[in-house]
């Protein structure tokens, strides 16, 4: 009976960890610069963290418009950078390659 109340406590704790690294990862993405930048439209209402499979232990951090999956693979556009000065493609990269990759790691374990 304990052992399943701190299982699912531990359960609960590791969900909300989880929610709250994808949260500071869309925020670091947002204030990076790295995102095309015209209206403003595609970092600040169309970028969201996707909770519909917390349950399995699985967020996103979701760019959900027409034209991000073009701008998200074609980093040889001609990005204005006006107002991200790192605009270009491929902007979670840095997330998995680049220099934030221990990004979510860390993050993760310091809201755990």
């Amino acid at each position: 009976m304990i052992c399943q109340r701190v299982k699912r406590e531990i359960e609960r704790r590791a969900r909300d960890a989880l929610v709250r690294t994808a949260v500071a990862l869309r925020e670091d993405l947002v204030s990076s610069g790295t995102m095309p930048f015209e209206s403003g439209h595609l970092q600040n209402s169309a970028t969201y963290v996707d909770v519909g499979r917390i349950g399995q232990g699985k967020v996103a951090v979701v760019s959900d418009t027409v034209y991000a999956r073009r701008k998200f693979f074609h980093p040889e556009f001609e990005f204005d950078r006006s107002v991200n000065g790192r605009a270009g493609g491929r902007w979670f990269d840095a997330y998995v390659v680049g220099g934030k990759r221990d990004f979510v790691r860390s993050t993760f374990s310091r809201n755990l």
